[in-house]
């Protein structure tokens, strides 16, 4: 009879694998995702049946944490103004504070080893956060695109706002504001 897999095992392996795409690119070695989770090179097999599932499940996993962080006290009676603001203040601490998750994400989001299916269940996550973002958009220049669009142009904005704000620290919140009315602008 197979062993109960460990959850402490498939999240050292998951945070191996962050860790070391954030570092190495897409092409760290699964033996080295291992090595650093400490468990045996099978054990990523066990939990993971190829790389590919892996870098899925990375891609699903951070997907959801930073869903997760933009909706904690998300106003549900502010304006969609409120809400935009909320959703850009919550996001640029996410990756200002999770540099490595940030950058494997990034990667994670144009890799063609990210399935259709994980995509679908990353938006699926991020459902509250997309609609905010739909709202927004709703009345302005980019109304009629589609949200995979506009979720685009937010994701890019977002992220070259967090590349400044890491650059110049004594700016950066000089930098997410004004990040921020120029997003409002775009969208509105």
């Amino acid at each position: 009879m197979a062993r109960p897999r460990s959850e402490e095992k498939r999240n050292a392996i998951l945070a191996a694998t962050i860790d070391l795409v954030a570092e190495q690119g897409l092409g760290a070695a699964t033996a080295d995702v291992a090595k650093r989770a400490r468990v045996p090179h099978g054990s990523v097999f066990t939990y993971f049946g190829t790389k590919a599932e892996l870098l899925n499940a990375v891609y699903v996993e951070l997907k959801s944490e930073l869903a997760d962080a933009i909706m904690k006290r998300m106003p549900d009676d502010g304006s969609v103004r409120d809400q935009l603001r909320h959703l850009w203040m919550s996001w640029t601490a996410w990756g200002v504070s999770s540099p490595s998750k940030r950058r494997t994400l990034a990667q994670l989001s144009v890799s063609n080893q990210i399935t259709e299916d994980s995509r679908r269940a990353a938006m699926t996550v991020a459902g509250g956060a997309v609609e905010i973002v739909q709202r927004a958009a709703s009345n302005g220049a980019l109304r009629a695109m589609p949200i995979s669009y506009v979720g685009a142009l937010v994701e890019t904005m977002v992220g070259t706002t967090m590349d400044f704000m890491m650059r110049d620290h004594e700016n950066a919140e000089a930098i997410r504001d004004a990040g921020f009315e120029a997003l409002w602008q775009a969208l509105n």
